[in-house]
């Protein structure tokens, strides 16, 4: 129906910029972006190496669209946007079980609007916004209960933090007061101790987010805020600023941000037409962080080798344009996993190597920086 098809097209949308968030000018690591020396070079230069594993097809298994990528010791665990459904695959690609629930009964789902691993339980955990319920399955993909939470509108993403402890990011989607902050630290009943973060005056009718917000690097969660140019680590109940990206006149001011939007469409219009960077969405691996964002209808993609904080940022030209559509999805040690559909893996690989048909599923990339 139409209210499911917006949210599908809201929590699919990404992109991230400023708002009434403190912008932590103290903060040690400030990466200050120059978008007038970008280079106009290939981005494939800055790859050290690349690795690609095909996720098995089966006929009645095969994935229309990857939005969420998960590894858990030893399995890949894939969202499908399209299908609605979860599926798990061993290491070298081999398709392992699914989570396939949909429904309005008990521990089932309607829309999955995030998943993350309870490691310590061996649990998959499907968050349906639209139900404002979290759903438990274990790795064959069998659901073992519920939990039905507290507040409405729902969360839109979450990550456990510690063994009882969960972050939920709510995106400034609440009118009650007790609600208006963007980020809870909880148990995943919501309830309890609760440590609240970043607060805000007013819910936003329309509102984008990047792809990731939540992501566990070192045992460590990382979050990124909605309209924030700042990242922060989550450590127990405290949150800390990680590090922050300046990008002077090009962020988006408070006034765009507290127009009252109430046509989605008419909102990423007006983007594309202002001098803000939008679109922004990040992911770190152990060795390096990886960002895209579009400014002025080109896309940017910027690599910062974490050991020496030497940066490299690209813009894309019609000379120089990238094989795939996706971001990188999640992080394994130093590789960033990309999916490939059939006919990028085809055009990347080339015609001396073995061609993938085009009904295959998609292929994970694996891609690493070179230090510099």
């Amino acid at each position: 129906d139409l209210m499911k098809t917006l949210i599908i097209i809201l929590l699919n949308i990404c992109f991230l910029f400023s708002c009434s968030l403190p912008q932590n000018r103290n903060l040690e690591n400030v990466y200050v972006l120059n978008l007038d020396e970008a280079n106009n070079n290939d981005f494939y230069s800055m790859f050290d190496s690349v690795t690609y594993i095909s996720l098995e097809t089966q006929s009645d298994n095969e994935i229309g669209q990857i939005s969420r990528i998960l590894y858990h010791y030893g399995k890949y665990i894939v969202t499908d946007m399209l299908t609605n459904r979860v599926f798990i695959f061993n290491e070298d690609g081999k398709y392992y079980s699914k989570i396939d629930a949909i429904g309005n009964g008990p521990e089932e789902y309607v829309q999955i609007t995030d998943i993350t691993i309870d490691k310590y339980n061996e649990r998959i955990k499907v968050l349906d916004a639209m139900q404002g319920k979290i759903v438990s399955y274990d790795l064959e993909g069998y659901s073992v209960g519920e939990t039905k939470l507290p507040v409405v509108p729902a969360p839109l993403h979450f990550c456990q933090v510690e063994k009882e402890k969960y972050a939920f990011d709510f995106q400034r989607c609440s009118s009650e007061k007790e609600w208006q902050y963007n980020l809870f630290i909880s148990s995943e009943y919501l309830s309890g101790e609760i440590s609240k973060f970043l607060p805000y005056d007013k819910p936003l009718d329309v509102c984008f987010s990047p792809r990731v917000t939540l992501q566990e690097i070192d045992d460590e969660v990382l979050y990124i805020p909605l309209y924030s140019p700042t990242i922060y680590t989550i450590d127990s109940f405290e949150l800390k600023p990680r590090y922050t990206f300046d990008f002077g006149d090009k962020w988006v001011d408070q006034d765009f941000v507290d127009i009252e939007w109430k046509d989605a469409g008419e909102f990423m219009n007006k983007l594309s037409r202002t001098k803000y960077v939008y679109y922004f969405n990040l992911l770190e691996s152990g060795s390096h962080i990886y960002a895209e964002f579009m400014y002025k209808e080109n896309k940017y993609r910027l690599v910062i080798d974490k050991e020496t904080d030497h940066l490299f940022l690209q813009r894309e030209t019609e000379a120089y344009k990238c094989h795939y559509t996706e971001i990188p999805m999640c992080c394994i040690g130093n590789k960033f996993v990309i999916p490939l559909t059939p006919f990028e893996y085809n055009s990347m690989i080339g015609d001396e190597a073995i061609q993938l048909p085009e009904d295959n599923n998609p292929i994970l990339m694996f891609v690493t920086f070179k230090k510099f």
